[in-house]
């Protein structure tokens, strides 16, 4: 059993380009940050000594913290996510510069920044916007930039200060964009203060969709939830304290310490995240341990559930298997199970079987975060199901077993007393006739001796008929010309007296242990008394024995209509067959195809040549 996986090249061929890929994305963080630091150096901030490294840190910690996740095959969209929000922040560095066109494009930066930062926090931990309302919120936050922000391109002869994108409070580089006389009134009464106020508003709404999310997630969701929305919660505090501060008086020491503090929420958002992820861990490894002790006890599909959901905290978790009819999924406890939609709460991941899908488990979209956890417990439960299917086809090979046994003794019992019938009501009677034929004949012989002689000829046709009746249930039993001659001469001597033409073609055929020739003797016999009774239109059966190689084998293929279906009901003359090869070790199969007709095939292995 596997879990089911794409096709990936040879990893001698994709290891070395992975790692030279993430070489070269750990080298180019490494660059961005220093060249973030480099243009605070070369910029007019008021302290380049302290404000160089921390820009370097915004930049270069969610970038390293994405990477990280990446190489690690964990949460590897959300760590791409990272990634982009570190190059998103060093594009906002620019602002640090003291040229009016550099500085532009860093200030404007800033806005999308935001627009990120949300995707951000609601696209935790499996980096995928998975409700409408997360999109909503996404697009809201556009909308916002797009109205409120970039019309002051145009509009705003300046910039706002203080900003979380550039330490500088005064004197700062003007708007190049800016494309009027003279700067609007409502720009500074209406836009600045009202824009503000919509982005604060939109993120107390994120703020508010991940409380509702830790409030509805499991305790397994809320493990991974809880550093990012402490960090979400202090930076929607942290920049409504910051308005307020910047409205009453922008040149407050307050202000800029705000300021910084929405700046480094950056790389706060990453160490949560990789806090988050070292949790996650811990957590993976104890409930790897759990499960691997409570499969102990797993031996059918409820168990293996119930083995899932305790290791996993997810007590809603479900194991589905295919339905009979393959037309929907049956839960672990036999009910019919609708699978949950994308953007649910809860996420599939599959257990295949030679591509073939054999089960589903409907978890907590949390787990979806790390595949490699999933792929660990769905290989260790993809094992539980296959031993499960292992026994179930050794306990119904058994009963079958124990079903043929009693079918043969039963058969043989049959078999026993037909004969002795047979014997009774025929050569028996007749040898008893005879004895007493036989006393009256030597009184007769003694009286006229020529009569006697008479008598005594007489009687021989009886022996004769004796005879004839005791060698008829021998060949019943086990045929003379197949002990002479073996299985080849002994079907064509049979054949003859079939009504219907029968072809036998034997290649490799040699003697074998009696047993197995008798089985096939009489299971080739069966098979052609099924075509004179139930293949409608047939003139000739074809037989051919094989004896090559470390198999003996045999097919009666006639050229009868088939069944109309295509399907075979087993009756009593199949029944026989199956027993008689089942009791060589050997197998039969039958297949029919209407119109066409019906092959009874049958084989056994390494059989004993004498």
């Amino acid at each position: 059993m596997e879990v089911a996986a794409s096709v990936a090249p040879p990893a001698d061929v994709r290891a070395p380009r992975f790692s030279v890929f993430l070489l070269a994305s750990w080298l180019a963080g490494l660059a961005l940050g220093v060249t973030a630091a480099l243009i605070v150096v070369s910029g007019p901030a008021p302290d380049p000594a302290l404000v160089a490294p921390a820009r370097a840190l915004i930049v270069g910690v969610p970038i390293a913290a994405g990477l990280y996740a990446w190489s690690q095959g964990a949460n590897q969209r959300f760590g791409l996510l990272l990634v982009a929000t570190g190059a998103l922040w060093f594009v906002t560095t620019f602002a640090e510069s003291g040229d009016a066109a550099v500085y532009t494009i860093g200030r404007t930066a800033g806005w999308f920044a935001e627009i990120l930062l949300v995707y951000v926090f609601l696209a935790f931990p499996d980096g995928r916007l998975t409700t409408r309302l997360d999109r909503v919120l996404v697009a809201l936050m556009g909308a916002v930039v797009l109205v409120a922000f970039l019309p002051r391109l145009v509009l705003a002869e300046n910039f706002v200060v203080p900003s979380p994108y550039t330490s500088c409070t005064a004197d700062c580089p003007a708007n190049v964009l800016f494309a009027l006389d003279h700067q609007p009134a409502f720009v500074d009464a209406v836009m600045k203060p009202g824009g503000a106020f919509l982005g604060v508003v939109v993120m107390v709404l994120v703020l508010l969709r991940l409380r509702e999310r830790m409030h509805a997630a499991s305790p397994l969701a809320r493990r991974m939830l809880a550093p990012v929305v402490a960090v979400g919660a202090a930076r929607v505090a942290l920049l409504a304290t910051g308005l307020v501060l910047r409205e009453a008086d922008p040149s407050t020491l307050s202000v800029r310490i705000v300021s910084w503090s929405l700046a480094l929420a950056v790389p706060a958002i990453a160490i949560a995240f990789l806090l988050a992820v070292f949790r996650w861990r811990l957590f993976a490894g104890s409930a790897l341990g759990r499960f691997g002790e409570h499969l102990r006890e797993a031996s059918d599909a409820p168990t293996l559930r119930r083995a899932f959901a305790d290791a996993f905290g997810d007590p809603k978790l479900e194991i589905a298997v295919p339905n009979a009819g393959g037309d929907g999924w049956v839960s672990s406890a036999g009910a019919p199970l609708a699978l949950p939609p994308a953007d649910d709460a809860q996420s599939v991941t599959e257990i295949s079987d030679g591509g073939q899908v054999v089960a589903v488990v409907v978890h907590d979209r949390a787990l979806a975060a790390d595949p490699r956890l999933l792929q660990a417990a769905t290989g260790i439960a993809a094992v539980v199901l296959d031993n499960r299917r292992l026994a179930d086809e050794a306990s119904t090979a058994t009963r079958e077993i124990w079903r043929s046994r009693a079918r043969m003794v039963a058969g043989a019992e049959r078999e026993r007393r037909r004969i002795e019938r047979d014997l009774h009501d025929g050569a028996q009677q007749r040898l008893v006739a005879l004895r007493i034929e036989l006393e009256l004949a030597e009184e007769l012989v003694r009286r006229d001796p020529e009569r006697g002689a008479n008598r005594l000829h007489e009687l021989e046709e009886g022996v004769d008929e004796a005879l004839e009746e005791l060698r008829s249930l021998a060949h019943g039993v086990y045929p003379p010309v197949l002990a002479d001659q073996g299985l080849t001469e002994a079907l064509r001597a049979a054949s003859r007296a079939s009504p219907i033409k029968v072809d036998i073609d034997a290649e490799g055929i040699a003697r074998y242990a009696p047993e197995v020739e008798s089985a096939l003797y009489f299971c080739v016999l069966e098979a052609i008394q099924n075509v004179l009774k139930h293949a409608e239109g047939a003139r000739r059966v074809s037989v051919r024995l094989d004896g090559r190689g470390h198999e003996l084998g045999f097919s009666v293929r006639d050229d009868g209509a088939g069944a109309p279906d295509g399907e075979i009901v087993a009756g009593a003359g199949m029944t026989n067959m199956s027993d008689r090869m089942a009791s060589i070790g050997g197998e039969l199969d039958v297949s029919t195809v209407p119109r066409v007709g019906t092959t009874v095939r049958g084989h056994v292995l390494y059989p004993a040549r004498s």
